[in-house]
């Protein structure tokens, strides 16, 4: 096997391991490879000379007690079905970590194999149920990505965040259907609200009463949040977020992005 950095040939072989091994949308695909494509940050797998599997190691930053640090956020992290528990992607990861001298992050699809091999969970949400709340009729605002910035930067401020760029933010509220108040904005899945952060008390009724009149049953946000505190005599329920490889980053809000 060998282990080595892609190339600009490999463009093509990599864009059809993560179409078989995701059965991604191929739209997805496109607009990924055409904006994310780094092949100096790409480790790859060979076996015989065939790609077997490869991961993107995206540069990245956060930021933590008011300063902006560099570190990687993988996605893509892929193998063929036939190559599989072989040791394959623990060597890539292993690789990755050794290859920067900063943190490495990621949001997990299969959260015990990436603890085998060294990543811990940097932070939670905590989930809460909207069942009951009595909303009340709030006027959406339009969705701007520099407001979702603003309000996502100032509402992580505390604990730190994973930093998203103007791409980041496109593939998200391309992703997820989002609603907006002002100093407010939730991402909605399947009934339920999978990031939600606003401001101040007045942002967080606004934004909840929204998401009440939308039929939205379960609202994920930060345990310390405006929005938590408009659920006193609820236990929250946490749910684990992304990981990282480095201590620093305990408490940094890490979310799945692209």
């Amino acid at each position: 096997m060998t282990i080595a950095r892609a190339t600009e040939h490999d463009y093509q072989e990599l864009k059809d391991l993560w179409s078989i091994v995701f059965q991604e949308d191929p739209a997805f695909l496109e607009h990924f490879f055409a904006k994310r494509f780094f092949a100096e940050h790409i480790f790859t797998a060979r076996v015989d000379g065939k790609l077997v599997s490869a991961l993107h190691a995206l540069p990245a930053s956060y930021q933590k007690e008011g300063d902006t640090f560099p570190c990687s956020y993988i996605v893509g992290a892929a193998t063929y079905r036939e190559y599989r528990r072989q040791g394959i992607m623990g060597r890539l990861l292993y690789e990755t970590a050794h290859a920067y001298d900063h943190p490495i992050t990621l949001f997990p699809a299969v959260r015990p194999f990436y603890e085998a091999n060294g990543y811990t969970t940097t932070s939670s949400l905590a989930s809460y149920s909207l069942e009951g709340f009595a909303g009340e009729s709030v006027e959406p605002c339009p969705v701007d990505h520099r407001e979702l910035d603003r309000i996502y930067r100032q509402a992580t401020a505390k604990d730190g965040a994973l930093l998203r760029d103007g791409e980041a933010w496109k593939f998200l509220t391309e992703g997820y259907e989002t609603v907006c108040v002002e100093d407010g904005y939730a991402f909605l899945s399947e009934h339920k609200a999978v990031e939600t952060f606003a401001l101040h008390a007045q942002a967080a009724k606004n934004l909840i009463s929204l998401l009440a009149m939308r039929s939205i049953t379960t609202v994920y946000t930060l345990s310390q949040s405006e929005i938590a505190r408009l659920f006193p005599h609820q236990k929250a329920v946490p749910i684990p977020m992304g990981m990282s490889t480095a201590n620093a980053l305990h408490g940094v809000y890490i979310a799945e992005q692209y």
